[in-house]
């Protein structure tokens, strides 16, 4: 029984560039009804029937990947998942936890779209589930799609558990598809990760007239692949992802690639075709996406900032770490001026919400400052593409030029943080209080 989601998460999309929304980008529910028992006092003799798991190692149909089977966004009990196949086909997703300790959840394919977007609900807490792509052609056993010429997946995830702590992996500008980023990745998934923030940039210098699925391919979901079929990887759109050689039409083709899932902390709220800025709580903490390219001539600033102040004042949140592409301070050599409109616009409403962490890229290196009680985080070493560390800011603690990823752990009290370089080195940590009751 599928009903669809409305409670949309992100804004509507600046006008200039608004593609007409199509059903099939409408997240859509399916409510997985939990076992009970009869209203007697019998019980039910054990079975003894195992339970088969869902295949894993399916040969590879004709059919490819346009863009992988993802995990966009996890709770407490759903999954919200994505992929489109360059041609419709026949077939199934299956859903399963990892020790078969169920039996699978099949999702039907809709043989006439290509793009598959859908929200699971009735999962488990605490509970690692696998997930896996069958075509089905007419006569044959099933097949997995290809990506580029080899398998992807299956994809697995944990879901949340409440109150247990939390251990986020933190990259930005990782958008060239070099050997380092391949390399940092690989490094960030062997570190027991729950999710990852990417602060922007996800693709850049494309060759002109190439096809934007093929450069994401290469320069995004080559390199993630340890991390994006573990779990979900959360970006915001930096300025290169506006940039006129990476759209689909005049669409950035960021938002093909990223689509909205459903917020249900606002279920009153119509769902856009765009996930331009977004949220998500884990228990009391919840993180704030935003596009920081609306202060820098894109539209939809003032829809933006609605929203955002919305979010900073709602009661049902104890903290709140916010993630966006632009840093409010950094000590880079390179467009360092490029720091004043999100410092003069919106710092004021994180320092007046004490907001305790705010992540950002843009500046290729790794920097922690500190103002006004609030810690910024520079991670834009996320390749080996670095810019030189200028004049250092009154607010910088820490800065280095160095390829690197910030682990956070987060409990109830405290975000601890530590910037790994390629290789393994510690180049910092830190530790950030909490407001009681977060996280």
């Amino acid at each position: 029984m599928v009903a669809a989601i409305l409670s949309g998460c992100a804004s509507r999309p600046p006008a200039a560039a608004t593609a007409p929304p199509t059903p099939h980008d409408t997240p859509q529910a399916l409510v997985v009804p939990s076992a009970t028992l009869a209203a007697d006092t019998a019980t039910p003799p054990p079975t003894t029937t195992p339970i088969a798991p869902i295949p894993v190692d399916l040969p590879l149909s004709e059919v490819a990947y346009a863009i992988p089977l993802t995990i966009r966004h996890v709770t407490g009990d759903s999954v919200t998942l994505f992929f489109e196949l360059r041609s419709p086909a026949a077939g199934e997703v299956l859903l399963q936890p990892v020790d078969a300790s169920a039996p699978p959840i099949s999702l039907d394919l809709d043989p006439g779209n290509s793009r598959w977007l859908r929200t699971i609900e009735g999962l488990s807490p605490g509970t690692r589930y696998r997930a896996v792509v069958a075509l089905q052609p007419a006569g044959q056993p099933p097949e997995q799609p290809q990506f580029r010429s080899a398998a992807w997946g299956p994809v697995s995830f944990q879901t949340a558990a409440p109150g247990e702590p939390l251990r986020i992996g933190v990259i930005s500008d990782a958008s060239f598809g070099d050997p380092a980023t391949f390399e940092l990745v690989q490094q960030m998934a062997a570190a027991e990760l729950d999710l990852v923030l990417h602060a922007g940039d996800v693709v850049d210098e494309t060759e002109d007239g190439q096809d934007p699925f093929d450069s994401y391919a290469e320069k995004y979901y080559a390199p993630f692949e340890p991390l994006l079929t573990r779990m979900p990887v959360y970006t915001v759109p930096g300025n290169h992802d506006y940039d006129y050689d990476i759209r689909l039409g005049q669409t950035p083709f960021y938002y093909h690639a990223f689509p909205p899932f459903p917020d249900p902390d606002f279920p009153g709220q119509e769902s856009a075709e765009r996930n331009q800025y977004y949220a998500f709580r884990r228990d009391d903490l919840q993180v704030i996406f935003l596009d920081t390219q609306v202060l820098f001539g894109v539209s939809g600033r003032e829809a933006e900032e609605r929203w955002l102040a919305e979010r900073l004042r709602d009661p049902r949140f104890g903290g709140t770490i916010v993630v966006m592409h632009v840093a409010p301070y950094s000590s880079s050599s390179v467009h360092p001026t490029d720091s004043l409109p999100p410092r003069q616009q919106w710092v004021p409403q994180f320092e007046a919400a004490r907001v305790p962490l705010v992540i950002s890229g843009h500046f290729h290196g790794y920097e922690r400052l500190a103002a006004n009680g609030i810690t910024y985080l520079v991670a834009g070493g996320g390749s080996s593409t670095l810019y030189v560390i200028g004049e250092r800011v009154p607010q910088s603690q820490v800065a280095a030029r160095r390829t690197h990823f910030v682990l956070l752990e987060l409990d109830d009290q405290v975000i601890r943080m530590t910037a790994h370089a390629l290789g393994g080195e510690v180049l910092d940590q830190a530790e950030v209080p909490l407001p009681p009751n977060a996280g």
